[in-house]
């Protein structure tokens, strides 16, 4: 039986890119889930990105870096963490037309930001600058987790979890304005958004949490990574 492929936007460590990589969690995930996971490497060629999108069943948008302001029409503020221009440019062009090609698309914490981005939506560049949130920043394991939230009922998310779960928080950055199209899925309970959903795609769903390392642990994730792959 084919198994389906499943594409992973590749990450950068340096703007020059001396290596690309996924985390092995993202690729464990897609595998304990039953597909094939292949990482995308960084590429300005529109063919090679197209190429991308006919090999793939669907797409996994990873962690990483911040994504640099101008992309969102504003200007760099304390708090904002690394960018990369290269990586920015190249993920924004895969996202876009993987969207198009409609595709199942699940977007993991940089990647739930991307998608906001992409459609038209801003960032709050650090969550310090606001006067009350919970924590987002866990200092424990990356497998614990660290808070509650609050999934929105009639969602795509609320098909597959109770109405309250616990997510492990690594992020600084959240969602000010919400993209065109998009809908709110979950939030913690200060009132940031923790989930996504793109209303008019087949199944587009972004999360701020980080369920692939969950997984390390125990399989209340597993079937957000299944239902990708279904």
């Amino acid at each position: 039986m084919h198994r389906k492929i499943i594409g992973l936007s590749a990450n950068i460590n340096k703007d020059n890119p001396i290596a690309e990589y996924a985390n092995v969690s993202y690729v464990q995930s897609i595998i304990k889930a039953g597909g094939t996971p292949i990482i995308l490497p960084v590429s300005d060629d529109e063919g090679i990105i197209e190429d991308y999108i006919a090999l793939c069943d669907a797409f996994i948008f990873t962690g990483g870096k911040d994504i640099d302001p101008k992309f969102y029409n504003a200007e760099p503020q304390k708090g904002l963490g690394e960018t990369s221009t290269i990586l920015d440019e190249y993920q924004l062009a895969l996202l876009y037309k993987a969207l198009n090609s409609k595709k199942p698309l699940l977007g993991i914490c940089r990647g739930f930001q991307l998608l906001n981005v992409a459609l038209g939506g801003t960032l709050i560049q650090d969550l310090d600058r606001l006067d009350y949130t919970l924590k987002h920043t866990q200092d424990t394991d990356p497998t614990d987790t660290s808070h509650k939230v609050i999934i929105e009922k009639r969602t795509k998310l609320s098909q597959l979890f109770e109405d309250e779960i616990y997510v492990n928080s690594y992020h600084h950055q959240a969602i000010d304005k919400l993209g065109d199209g998009l809908i709110v899925a979950a939030r913690a309970k200060d009132g940031i958004i923790e989930a996504i959903e793109l209303s008019d795609h087949p199944f587009c769903l972004a999360v701020q949490w980080h369920p692939e390392k969950m997984l390390e642990k125990d399989d209340e994730m597993l079937v957000l990574f299944k239902r990708l792959i279904s």
